[in-house]
């Protein structure tokens, strides 16, 4: 993966180019601004939905839920079989938030999918994406 890197010269000679269409700087402003927004509002919403989380935790302990979660496994088996278990259900703790917190899922969440399965591959390591 090749990753793109501009420094603040090459922008800043971008915006002093006079060969470049002033609507095109008018975009790319637009979209620098917007990507901001976007970026510290997701950064409020998260931090509004934790503090309220900790708020509910401080007055009276309701921020924690549990909900029934049935577990299935399915083992990759190394002649492309796939071996499948379950698991009694167990109560998994959750948080009453839009947002995971402390290595809990949300509740809406847990229950909208009380069937997890986990995927384990048994078969063959590959280092390669061509290698089979």
């Amino acid at each position: 993966m090749v990753a793109l890197s501009v420094t603040r010269a090459e922008v800043e000679s971008f915006d002093a180019d006079p060969d470049v269409h002033p609507m095109a700087r008018r975009i790319l402003k637009f979209v620098r601004r917007t990507l901001a927004v976007l970026i510290l509002l997701a950064a409020l919403v998260w931090t509004a939905d934790w503090l309220v989380l900790r708020y509910r935790i401080a007055r009276d302990g309701d921020a924690y839920g549990a909900v029934e979660v049935h577990y299935r496994i399915a083992l990759h088996m190394k002649n492309r079989r796939i071996n499948q278990s379950s698991e009694k259900p167990r109560m998994v703790e959750c948080v009453h938030s839009m947002f995971s917190h402390y290595d809990d899922l949300p509740c809406w969440y847990l229950e909208r999918h009380p069937d997890q399965i986990e995927d384990l591959n048994g078969g063959q390591w590959h280092f390669f994406y061509g290698d089979e």
